[in-house]
This record gives C-alpha cells, sequence and structure tokens, in this order.
C-alpha cells in the first residue's frame, strides 16, 4: 500500500468524521423539534376545531367554551408564543458557539509580489528577479474551528436555558390575566343581560300601574298628577332599559375582541344561572399555593439564575479559553496541478489587560442580579397583598349578596303593598313611585352584589394563580 496515499487520504476522513459529527448534533436536534411541533400543531387545530363548534352551530357560548376559546385565538398569548419560540432560537443560537463549526471554501486568484516589499530586504545576487509572479494560486477545501473549552460559552449557553423557562412561565402569566379578563368581560355580560331584565320587568310594572292611574282617574278615585307621575316614571324605566340594552352590546364587543373573533360573527352566551348563583371558591392555603403556583414568581426565580450564569460567565472571561482550529483543501496552481494541503493548530487566548472593561461588566452583571431579586422580593409582596384582599373581597361579596336577596324581597313586598293602598284610595301613588325607586335600587344592589362576588372569585383565583385551571375547564 502507498503510504503517500495513506498520508493524503488521512485528513479527508478526519474532516469527514467531523462534519457527519456536526450534522448529526445539529440536524438530528432539529429533526425532533420539528416533530413534536408538527403534533403540537396537530392538537392546537384539533382544540381550535371544538372551540369554534359552539359559535358555527348557533348554540350559546359557556363561560368554559369561552375560556378555551380564549386560550387559542387571543393575540396576547400568541405574541407571548412567538415571544418563548424565539427564547428557544436564542438557546440554539448559543449552543451553536459550543459545537464544531465549519465551512468550504474556494479561491482563484492570479498574484504578483515584489521580494523586496515582503522580505524587508533586496537580495544581492543578480540572477534572483525583483518580484515573483504573475502565477496563478487555487486553494479548494473546508476550514473548521472547535471550542475546546470556553466557560463563558458554556454559562452564556446555561444561562439561555433559564431564559426559556423564565418566558414559558411569562406566557402562562399571559394565559392567566386573558383568563381573568375573559371571565371579567364575560360576567359583565350577564350583568348586562340581568339588569335588561330587571328594567324589562320594571318597564311592565310601571306599564301596570300607568293603566292603573289612568283607571282610577277615570273613577273619580286618582287625579291627573298621579297620571303625570306614573308616566314620568314609564319614561325613566325605559331609559334604564335603553342603557342596559347598551351595555350589553358594549361587553359583547369586547369579548369579540379578547376571543379574536371576527365582528360579524353573530355571538350568543349562556351560563346565566352561573352569575346568579355563583359557586364558591374552596381553599386550603390559599397564599402557599399563590407563592408556590404563580407564572411572575416563577419568571423572576429563572431570571435570577439567569443573571448568576450570566455574571459567571462574565467572570469567567478572564480564564483562559481553548480553540481548535484548521483546514485541509487542494493547493495549486490549477486544479490539475493541485496537492493536499492541511493545518491543524490549537491556541489558547487569556485577556491581560483590557482598559477595565471586564471589571465594569463584572459590576454590571452583579447590579442586574440584585436588582432582579428586589424584584422578586417585591412580586412577592405583591402577591401576598393580592391574596389577602382577594380572601377578604370574596368574604365581602358573599354578604353582600346575601343582604341584597332580602332586600329585594322586601322591596317587592312593598310594591305590593303600596299598590293596595293606592287601589283602595288610601293615598296617592306617591308612596307607589318610591316603592319602585326601592325596587330599582334592591335590583342594581342585587346585580352589583352578583357581580362584585362573580369578580372577587375570579381575582382571588388570579391571585393565587389558578384561574386557567378553575374556568377553564367544566
Amino acid at each position: 500500500m502507498n503510504p503517500k496515499a495513506n498520508n493524503k487520504a488521512a485528513p479527508t476522513r478526519l474532516v469527514g468524521c467531523l462534519l457527519v459529527a456536526f450534522l448529526l448534533v445539529i440536524f438530528g436536534g432539529q429533526i425532533q423539534k420539528m416533530k413534536g411541533q408538527n403534533e403540537q400543531s396537530g392538537r392546537s387545530q384539533a382544540d381550535a376545531a371544538t372551540s369554534h363548534a359552539a359559535i358555527e352551530e348557533g348554540r350559546k357560548l359557556t363561560l368554559t367554551e369561552a375560556v378555551q376559546l380564549a386560550l387559542k385565538q387571543n393575540l396576547d398569548i400568541q405574541i407571548a408564543n412567538l415571544e418563548t419560540a424565539s427564547k428557544q432560537q436564542e438557546r440554539l443560537i448559543a449552543r451553536s458557539a459550543l459545537l464544531p463549526q465549519a465551512s468550504f471554501e474556494a479561491e482563484d486568484g492570479i498574484n504578483r509580489h515584489n521580494l523586496r516589499a515582503l522580505l524587508g530586504i533586496q537580495i544581492p545576487i543578480p540572477t534572483v528577479p525583483h518580484a515573483i509572479g504573475p502565477y496563478q494560486a487555487v486553494y479548494v477545501g473546508p476550514t473548521f474551528s472547535a471550542p475546546i473549552f470556553d466557560l463563558t460559552l458554556i454559562r452564556e449557553f446555561q444561562a439561555s436555558g433559564h431564559r426559556v423557562l423564565a418566558s414559558r412561565a411569562d406566557e402562562e402569566t399571559v394565559r392567566e390575566e386573558t383568563v381573568l379578563l375573559t371571565v371579567s368581560e364575560y360576567m359583565a355580560h350577564l350583568r348586562a343581560l340581568a339588569n335588561i331584565t330587571a328594567a324589562e320587568s320594571r318597564v311592565g310594572l310601571a306599564t301596570r300601574l300607568a293603566h292603573q292611574a289612568d283607571d282610577l282617574l277615570m273613577d273619580g278615585v286618582a287625579s291627573k298628577i298621579d297620571v303625570s307621575r306614573a308616566q314620568v316614571r314609564l319614561r325613566e324605566e325605559e331609559q334604564q332599559l335603553i342603557d342596559a340594552q347598551r351595555n350589553a352590546d358594549t361587553t359583547v364587543y369586547a369579548l369579540k375582541r379578547i376571543l379574536n373573533v371576527p365582528d360579524i360573527q353573530q355571538m350568543e352566551f349562556a351560563d346565566a344561572q352561573n352569575f346568579s348563583r355563583p359557586a364558591s371558591l374552596d381553599l386550603a392555603n390559599p397564599l402557599a399555593t399563590a407563592l408556590a403556583q404563580r407564572p411572575e414568581l416563577r419568571s423572576l426565580a429563572e431570571t435570577i439564575k439567569a443573571t448568576q450564569l450570566t455574571h459567571q460567565g462574565v467572570i469567567a472571561r478572564s480564564v483562559p479559553k481553548f480553540e481548535f482550529t484548521g483546514f485541509w483543501n487542494e493547493q495549486g496552481e490549477t486544479f490539475n496541478t493541485a496537492t493536499p494541503g492541511y493545518l491543524y493548530q490549537a491556541s489558547m487566548t487569556v485577556p491581560l489587560f483590557t482598559g477595565g472593561r471586564l471589571r465594569a461588566e463584572r459590576e454590571s452583571t452583579a447590579l442586574v442580579e440584585l436588582r432582579t431579586q428586589k424584584e422578586l422580593e417585591q412580586e412577592r409582596n405583591l402577591v401576598t397583598e393580592q391574596v389577602r384582599d382577594g380572601q377578604v373581597e370574596l368574604d365581602a361579596a358573599a354578604h353582600q349578596v346575601q343582604l341584597s336577596h332580602e332586600e329585594v324581597e322586601l322591596a317587592n313586598e312593598e310594591i305590593l303593598l303600596s299598590q293596595g293602598r293606592f287601589a283602595s284610595g288610601v293615598t296617592d301613588n306617591i308612596e307607589v313611585t318610591t316603592a319602585q325607586d326601592s325596587l330599582a335600587r334592591a335590583n342594581d344592589a342585587e346585580i352589583g352584589a352578583l357581580f362584585r362576588y362573580n369578580i372577587a372569585r375570579a381575582q382571588l383565583a388570579y391571585a393565587i394563580g389558578s384561574v386557567e385551571q378553575i374556568y377553564s375547564h367544566p
């Protein structure tokens, strides 16, 4: 066997092995990622089709279906998903700096050089020319480089992983906020529908009382002012009905924006019974649950880890780093006369003087880490406040709902009594209109108390970090 041929083939096999390993590392991970994305995309499309079914079939949309639709179509959530995907790509970029790099180069040129300029002296030999060339030079082949040890790149890659986790926690925060906003607007719409129902009932009552005043005027029992007072009251109730209908329309537009539904799409909502009979929220230890589950706290915790690793990476810039580089190519005056050439070398780099840059970078990253720790402490205090306020608000709203039910019952009783006194001619209809005012206030108080309780329940669920879990499942 020819030893020269073996020497020529050895570098080729080495470079080939490096390229194969490099491609397996890079594209193997990409293939797995693409498979995961395809599976996730298939599941998302199936879920989206299920969520659209209620709207397309023309049936009423429940609160759970509205929340599920918002989680799949809300633009803020989609933007958060893109931000997470961007962080994942940044992690791949950080990983690529730790992997071997290879490229292919081809160069063909005509060269001519002055020997004195190249050597710095004039060779005192008459037969030696003053210049060499022109001659053709051809270089064709791959070049490569690979970090042997670079602690800064390692720390940056580790930090990028925590940034991805922080971005996912931020995405969960956006999802929680979207669910809370969806529940709030959904309940606001149900409140508007309840106001419409109450206003229609009061309009019907005012209409009957106005007819009663007309009849009593014809019988000589009531006066003209009683009729006018009843008509004024009827107009006031009709105005309240118009306002309630307007509020119902505006809440639908707000929900369409949150759900990212086309404006021309007709939507109707169910779960009115959930508004008038809200469920309770039983929690064993809400504060401990919140401190363990709130995505904002997890995001800041991962950010602290990332800043710590970034600080360690800046410190590692003072540590020597080692790199392996080289090339293998065909060299010659023409492609036909080219012969193999190669260079393999290892290098070490260590900074000696940077004008204070490394020290400033260390101080800067240390300050960023300290600031993030303070932000985490501040966020924990805010979460504690939100949980405690949510508990107090939910308890107060529950008592308010109970009292408002009793107030409505008393107002209806007052209406019946005053209506009977007016019909018997004992008094004018001032008592009746006063009772109508009491009933209107009682209805508003009851609807407001129910709305306050539903919102307080959703806000407490958000405070403990479980609003999506509670409202996205039947």
